[in-house]
């Protein structure tokens, strides 16, 4: 499924894609699965199989297999449309969550850079979730307060579910943060406080209009300064 696949499945209440940002794993990580797969082709070589095909079987798997794994971690997107967000993967298999603007707590909504330092911060170390849209090779995103990730994903799904965190801001709701790539993160911001204030949103769109790019430090002191509401 492509991002403006999904985004059609939407259309009726998000309206027309206007950008998508994607958060792909970048030139290291790819060299890295390369490398496994040359590291795990390389030991099957040393006892080869009695023919030509069993020697280069084991190679052909690892290599799907490392093909497959790239798709699932490179489907994460922000769709930005009209009268809402698109968040999440696209992989086969996965849907994105769905945001609409008056859903998001005006004044939340932050471009965010030193997101590798997210899981220190906030305490949520390394753990899957599905309103925190993070790898490991995220540096830059948006942080926002808005729906329960029940209410976003818009479809019933079980598996899925078992990562939907608890709501952890001040106003009882559910933090969410989601990569945008190598776009510029205030870029980003500036494309959906257009896009709000057109949609009605207005109260979000111009406590977007003055909200500073945030370098997150890794410390837990400062998460609540760095990430509007937390507390």
């Amino acid at each position: 499924m492509s991002a403006r696949s999904a985004a059609r499945r939407h259309q009726d209440e998000l309206g027309a894609v206007l950008a998508v940002h994607a958060d792909r794993p970048g030139p290291v990580v790819i060299g890295l699965f390369v490398l496994v797969w040359a590291l795990f082709s390389g030991l099957t070589l040393i006892a080869p199989g009695e023919s030509p095909v069993l020697a280069l079987a084991p190679t052909v798997v690892f290599a799907l297999l490392a093909a497959a794994i790239l798709v699932l971690v490179s489907g994460e997107r922000l769709v930005v449309c009209e009268r809402g967000l698109l968040v999440g993967s696209v992989a086969p298999g996965m849907r994105p969550y769905a945001v609409r603007y008056d859903q998001i707590v005006p004044g939340s909504l932050v471009p965010v850079t030193g997101a590798r330092r997210y899981g220190r911060e906030t305490g949520t170390g390394g753990f899957p979730q599905s309103t925190v849209r993070r790898s490991a090779w995220t540096r830059r995103g948006l942080h926002l307060v808005g729906p329960s990730a029940a209410e976003a994903r818009r479809r019933r799904a079980v598996i899925a579910s078992l990562q939907d965190p608890p709501p952890r801001s001040v106003d009882g709701r559910w933090v969410w943060f989601v990569g945008v790539g190598s776009t510029a993160p205030e870029q980003v911001a500036a494309q959906i406080a257009r896009a709000a204030e057109a949609a009605g949103a207005v109260p979000l769109a111009r406590s977007m209009a003055a909200a500073p790019v945030r370098e997150l430090s890794g410390d837990p002191a400062d998460a609540a300064r760095h990430l509007p509401g937390l507390p």
